[in-house]
């Protein structure tokens, strides 16, 4: 993975379409030696299976999927153990330190953390005996790999997804306003969207847990600043053009949002979406099926980010969620069959039930791909040459610590007025700095 934002063409994007989570320290007992799947040991036992995404109408499909997956492999169980996406991380370093660990695990884009511990085994074997290569999106798994130093994949991936703006066209056409083409159009919009009394707002921030995803990429589609690191490894996050974005953003909150904003996470957000009380939020293709759910489909619409006046598209990059398997593990063949029927036979259902796109070539083609509106916007969005794609850094492996438990904190500082946005993108900038340097003087690419 290169330091500059690169543009991906239509087949990387249109067919790949996270960042989840968060890594902190840790200790993983388990050794990586190779890739080779010798000593996985017979494909049958009991296997455990951490969700790390979970919430009640997606945990009722990963049952249903298992029930499916035991069914046609009846010497394997699997074990459903589903975690919050706002707090699984330190269940699984607690499980990393004593060794008790699942065998199979939901993973997005922390998975540089898991590597640098030697958590996770390489799935390089398995995925070519299995005949995966031509049939998993090449895209895909070459974002992978460049998670890690080695260039080994340490992750199935299932599927992939993209940072969408979301707001309502019903609200839009009560008013009589045209749906929004440029930032300014978004801001007026939610301006207008905008009145307390009513408790009606115009846009859902997300201040608390899970906040630096949606402000990276609204700060970078505003500024169209298309690299996260220069060539010579400075970080474009305090860059003037940054910081103008970053101070727009942040006019959102208590303005046209909630000041109790400041404390919301991911079901916060979507609740007050689907609820009624604001017209736009920030999330990404994640959240498509709860906004249908609660809305219907011609009531919602997710774009990319807008235009600059030259019609530059400045989007971060997609991210990918799949599976991993844990390298103390002591069914790894009975797990790699679970991922392998998740990377095939079931990911098509497995995509459209979290309104993601599906790693499996098959599923590409399936009709409810072609029938998502977020998705084709994407589509469109990538098909433009003008489109580019801002990396953030997710091959560090303090990137997620980074975002999670120092910028978060911090990021409320300054919505409180406590630190200057300059301040805060200042001492952040330099902190990924030193962290690329870190990862580079340790043999990182």
């Amino acid at each position: 993975m290169g330091l500059r934002g690169r543009r991906l063409g239509l087949a990387a994007v249109a067919t790949a379409l996270a960042i989840s989570g968060c890594a902190g320290p840790g200790g993983g007992t388990g050794a990586v030696s190779g890739a080779g799947t010798e000593d996985w040991g017979e494909p049958k036992g009991t296997i455990d299976f951490w969700d790390t995404n979970a919430n009640p109408r997606l945990t009722a499909k990963w049952e249903e999927l298992i029930a499916r997956f035991e069914k046609g492999n009846p010497d394997i169980k699997v074990n459903y153990v589903g975690l919050p996406n706002s707090s699984y991380l330190q269940k699984v370093q607690n499980a990393l330190a004593t060794g008790e660990t699942p065998d199979v695990l939901l993973i997005g884009n922390d998975i540089a953390s898991l590597i640098a511990q030697k958590a996770l085994v390489p799935l390089d074997d398995a995925f070519r005996e299995a005949g995966l290569p031509d049939r998993i999106d090449k895209s895909m798994v070459e974002n992978e790999r460049g998670n890690s130093a080695d260039r080994k994949l340490y992750k199935a991936p299932l599927t992939a997804l993209s940072d969408v703006i979301w707001y309502r066209t019903d609200w839009l056409a009560d008013k009589g306003i045209d749906e929004p083409r440029t930032f300014d159009d978004f801001f007026a919009a939610a301006e207008a969207m905008t009145d307390p009394q009513a408790n009606r707002f115009g846009f859902a921030f997300r201040g608390g847990p899970g906040s630096m995803p949606p402000m990276l990429a609204m700060m970078y589609g505003m500024s169209g600043i298309g690299e996260f690191f220069t060539e010579d490894g400075r970080a474009t996050l305090d860059d003037p053009a940054n910081v103008e974005a970053f101070e727009r953003y942040i006019s959102l909150y208590g303005n046209v949002s909630a000041t109790a904003d400041i404390s919301n996470d991911y079901p916060k957000i979507v609740a007050a979406f689907g609820g009624g009380s604001a017209w736009a939020m920030h999330h990404n293709l994640g959240s498509y099926q709860d906004h249908v759910e609660a809305l219907g489909a011609d009531a919602v619409a997710g774009v990319q980010p807008f235009p600059d006046e030259n019609g530059v598209v400045t989007a971060k990059a997609p991210a990918i969620s799949g599976l991993s398997v844990l390298a103390d593990s002591e069914r790894k063949a009975a797990a790699w069959e679970f991922v392998e029927f998740m990377s095939t036979e079931g990911n098509s259902e497995w995509a459209e039930t979290v309104g993601q796109v599906p790693a499996f070539l098959d599923a590409q083609e399936a009709p409810w791909v072609e029938a998502s509106q977020p998705i084709k916007a994407i589509i469109e969005a990538a098909a433009d040459p003008k489109t580019q794609y801002v990396e953030i850094p997710t091959f560090l492996p303090d990137t997620s610590s980074i975002m999670k438990t120092e910028m978060e904190p911090d990021f409320q500082a300054v919505l409180q007025k406590s630190m200057s946005p300059r301040e805060f993108l200042s001492k952040y900038a330099k902190r990924f700095e030193d962290a690329l340097a870190e990862y580079k003087e340790h043999g990182g690419k």
